[in-house]
């Protein structure tokens, strides 16, 4: 049975029972809901990931440069000298993440390559899904996942993803010095402590383990000169516009975005999802993304890869950026939570959709429907008519029982 026969039935098999869990057609509460769609996304992410890698490319993933690193490592090699041109593990660049990368990949790195890359995208797209579902299972920023830049990160394995979602889940904040560029700008936006005091730690066990690695990585970032802050493209330095609101989680997320080198390419743009509040702005922003990257193919072809990454991140800042710094300039300077939600609050809970009739609620778990207290106050103005009725047709009863 050839691979994508094999994907197309596994996907079939994933959706069916997810399609009727949304329906209500498979009684289940919101948290199963929420951990059966971060289920679903994982498996199929993880599955067209397989397929991809399941054929010839022209270059390995992204991670892969990682996954040596982590090989070296275990080996007691350095990282640093294992990953490049003409070296152990061939490569157009030396190893540009830091030993914090390294360590993640760690303990699967024995697996083979092949496993590797399924297993990693399943993760970031998993954690992103969780995360984002946190208050709604119909958050806008799910749009992501099937988003231009979420297809090139399913393609390249890139660290957007799991990024993104670490950033929304302190206890696995400490993710973040993984990459700490887009890292940084994530946790400007959504500062906690727990995320703090994690990455401190993670960075710590990282310089016990390889001390010096720091200056090996730095050592490396004359080799991409592609790795620029977008506020230095053009047009960039109008993101600051944002700062006007600035006690907005989303507008310190672009601002510091925009400021951080990174390489701005599609796949970079995934915590961009989290800016829109509303489906429209969500869909809107994904369209755009797809309109930047054919701007991009359209202004080719171009004399190097350096003129190619230069032109796609003025498109990404202009057809993303720019429009992103729109839609928070439209809302009020008060403070904000990621993923943005429009008339969301932690009382009103997740919908969707609504719990089957007759579903009894788990112990502990609040009725997000509201029919219970409904039925509550009709139960109790219920017994306070038949309390009435009973002491008008025996007024005494009480005082007999005193005396008795």
């Amino acid at each position: 049975m050839s691979p994508d026969i094999v994907v197309a039935l596994g996907l079939v098999a994933i959706w069916t029972p997810m399609l009727l869990l949304a329906r209500g057609r498979i009684p289940a509460t919101v948290r199963v809901r929420r951990a059966a769609l971060t289920a679903s996304v994982a498996a199929s992410s993880g599955l067209l990931a397989w397929l991809v890698w399941s054929m010839p490319q022209p270059q390995r993933s992204d991670v892969a440069q990682v996954w040596a690193g982590a090989r070296a490592l275990l080996a007691h090699r350095n990282p640093y000298d294992a990953v490049g041109p003409g070296r152990t593990f061939e490569w157009p660049y030396p190893l540009l993440y830091p030993m914090t990368a390294v360590l993640t990949l760690a303990p699967i790195a024995p697996l083979p390559l092949r496993w590797i890359d399924p297993l990693f995208v399943a993760a970031g797209f998993g954690l992103y899904a969780w995360a984002v579902t946190r208050s709604n299972l119909r958050a806008p920023a799910l749009i992501a996942l099937v988003s231009l830049p979420a297809l090139m990160t399913l393609q390249t394995s890139q660290w957007s993803l799991l990024v993104t979602g670490a950033a929304l889940v302190p206890a696995l904040g400490f993710l973040l010095v993984a990459k700490p560029t887009i890292g940084l700008a994530l946790f400007a936006a959504n500062p906690k402590r727990t995320t703090a005091i994690g990455c401190a730690v993670f960075l710590i066990i990282s310089l016990v383990i390889w001390p010096g690695w720091i200056r090996d990585w730095r050592a490396t970032f004359a080799s991409a000169p592609h790795i620029v802050a977008p506020i230095l493209r053009p047009g960039g330095v109008l993101v600051l516009l944002a700062l006007a609101r600035w006690r907005r989680a989303e507008a310190r997320l672009l601002v510091a975005m925009a400021c951080v080198p990174h390489t701005t390419a599609p796949y970079e743009t995934i915590p961009l999802f989290l800016v829109p509040e509303t489906w429209r702005e969500a869909i809107a922003l994904s369209v755009l993304a797809i309109l930047a990257y054919v701007g991009q193919y359209a202004t080719g072809p171009y004399a190097s890869q350096n003129d190619y990454w230069e032109s796609g991140a003025k498109w990404i800042v202009l057809l993303m950026y720019l429009p992103s710094v729109a839609m928070v300039l439209s809302r009020k300077n008060v403070s904000s939570e990621l993923p943005v939600l429009i008339d969301v609050s932690p009382d009103v809970g997740i919908e969707w959709p609504s719990d089957p009739p007759g579903l009894p609620e788990p112990p502990g778990l609040p009725d997000l429907s509201g029919a219970r207290a409904e039925e509550d106050a009709a139960a109790g103005g219920e017994r306070e008519r038949q309390r009435g009725a009973e002491e008008e047709h025996h007024p005494h009863a009480d005082h007999l029982g005193e005396h008795t």
